[in-house]
This record gives C-alpha cells, sequence and structure tokens, in this order.
C-alpha cells in the first residue's frame, strides 16, 4: 500500500516541474505493478489551502481529479 501524499496531484496537474516526469513514471510503475494507492482527507484539505493561497482556484478540481483518478486505478 503507498500513501499518495498532496504533491503528487500537484505535480500532475501544475507546470513544468523537475519531478514532473518522473511523478508520472513512478506512478505509472506502481500501476502497472499493482500496487494499491491511497490517501487521506488531508491531501484535499492541502489542495484547497495550496492552490487558494496562489490564486488558482481553477486547479482545485483538475487537483482533486487527479487524486481520485489514481485512486480508481489501484
Amino acid at each position: 500500500m503507498i500513501f499518495i501524499d498532496s504533491n503528487v496531484p500537484m505535480y500532475l496537474v501544475g507546470a513544468a516541474h523537475p519531478n514532473k516526469d518522473r511523478t508520472v513514471a513512478v506512478l505509472t510503475r506502481l500501476v502497472q505493478s499493482g500496487e494499491t494507492l491511497v490517501t487521506d482527507i488531508e491531501v484535499y484539505q492541502e489542495i484547497l489551502h495550496r492552490y487558494f493561497a496562489i490564486g488558482r482556484l481553477d486547479a482545485i478540481d483538475p487537483g482533486f481529479d487527479a487524486v481520485e483518478g489514481l485512486e480508481r486505478l489501484s
């Protein structure tokens, strides 16, 4: 079981970043190997807090969708 922290969906939906490609590669391997991916409500809260703080309200739904998509894949 692998815990998905708030940084993971933020890398997935955010702008170019050195960790973005690495995050996609690691997640791909985890999903392909059948690992169970889990998260908690705090991740959603951190996404809300971060994107609200930087005025990126448009990124909240994609961040949530990324978390939910990962949960469905595992």
